[in-house]
């Protein structure tokens, strides 16, 4: 598929380590899964995760319009 090998070996170490840490973190809870946003710095990093999802799409719609009216004015 060319998939660059470095992201792949990075995703399945990660992913295995992030696997065991998230049933480690479901045991300690009883498996509450509020335990996953309930601090501080979840929250932050759940925002900046958003951020980073939707910051380009909605600056390409932004600098799309004002081209558009740079041109028409």
């Amino acid at each position: 598929m060319h998939f660059p090998m470095s992201p792949l070996i990075l995703g399945f170490v990660l992913g295995e380590m992030l696997e065991q840490n998230l049933r480690r973190a479901l045991s300690i809870s009883n498996g509450g899964l509020s335990i996953l946003w309930e601090s501080g710095v979840a929250k932050g990093l759940l925002i900046m995760a958003v951020l980073v999802i939707t910051a380009p799409p909605i600056l390409r719609v932004v600098r799309r319009q004002r081209k558009a009216a740079v041109d028409m004015g």
